[in-house]
């Protein structure tokens, strides 16, 4: 075998096949953020919940709980004190507490003995308003003021009636037995005067009931109504309608008629006897027992 024959030939190189281009790789679609579990997206209520470290709605019911607690009331309960130069502000807590919209709202207590009077009912009302009461408050202080006046209404009559028995015994002390004369002479000048009863009542308040008899009774002196209820003539001395203060008038004219001095101290004096007795009379009237 001839040397070129033994020699194996070289098998051909195959040729590498040509490598396949890698396709360009798709990009993923962006993935959509899931909401908060919150809900907020405005940004203030968005960093108030990231501040408080709240994770869940359970920790915001959490926090909820623990103020309530510490508070000891519902929070929805609590009212926001306004500061003292904030009327307007104080008015919105007092509507919260009860204070009516208007005036008009309030319910006042007028008593049927008592009524109000509707100028003074709505001076009322427009105050509370205006003060910023509760409809509770006004009602309470309605009663309170209602009784109060009632109150002294009641004084004032037991007063007057303490004050007219007072007056009524000193005038029996000071006019004695005249008593009813000089009441008589009262009344007959209040109604000669055509007086009217409210202006006399007037007159009595100002002054009282004694110095208002002797007032009508001095009167009635000087424009002759002078006549004893009963009839009769009220100048008629000695006799039980003379007042002391007159019967000592009377004495000081007597004891300075020199005729009723002479009468008295002569006992053979023809009216001596008619003197002593007029004398007597005149000291029992001016020193009743």
């Amino acid at each position: 075998m001839s040397e070129a024959s033994a020699t194996t030939a070289t098998p051909a190189t195959t040729a590498t096949p040509a490598t396949t281009a890698t396709p360009a790789t798709t990009a993923a679609p962006a993935t959509t953020a899931a909401p908060a579990w919150h809900g907020f997206t405005e940004p203030d209520a968005v960093a108030y919940v990231t501040n408080k470290g709240w994770t869940s709605a359970q920790d915001v019911v959490k926090s909820y709980q623990g103020a309530e607690k510490l508070i000891g009331v519902d929070p929805t309960q609590l009212i926001r004190m306004p500061r003292a130069d904030d009327p307007e502000g104080f008015r919105k807590v007092a509507s919260q507490l009860g204070m009516p919209e208007t005036a008009k709202g309030y319910e006042i207590d007028s008593p049927k003995d008592m009524p109000l009077d509707p100028a003074y009912e709505g001076f009322a009302r427009d105050t509370f308003h205006k003060v910023g009461l509760t409809g509770k408050q006004a009602a309470e202080l309605s009663k309170a003021h209602n009784d109060y006046i009632r109150n002294v209404a009641v004084q004032a009559t037991k007063d007057y009636e303490l004050n007219v028995a007072a007056d009524k015994k000193a005038l029996a002390a000071e006019w004695g037995g005249g008593m009813d004369r000089m009441v008589g002479r009262a009344e007959l000048a209040a109604k000669a005067l055509n007086m009217p009863g409210e202006v006399i009542d007037a007159i009595e308040e100002k002054i009282g009931y004694a110095a208002t008899m002797k007032l009508f009774s001095e009167i009635g002196l000087k424009i002759g109504e002078d006549k004893f209820v009963g009839g009769g003539n009220a100048h008629q001395r000695f006799s039980n309608t003379m007042t002391p203060a007159e019967a000592k008038a009377e004495w000081d004219v007597m004891r300075g008629d020199q005729n009723m001095i002479s009468a008295m101290k002569d006992n053979q004096h023809p009216n001596h006897q008619q003197a002593l007795a007029k004398q007597k009379k005149l000291f029992e009237i001016m020193y009743p027992e």
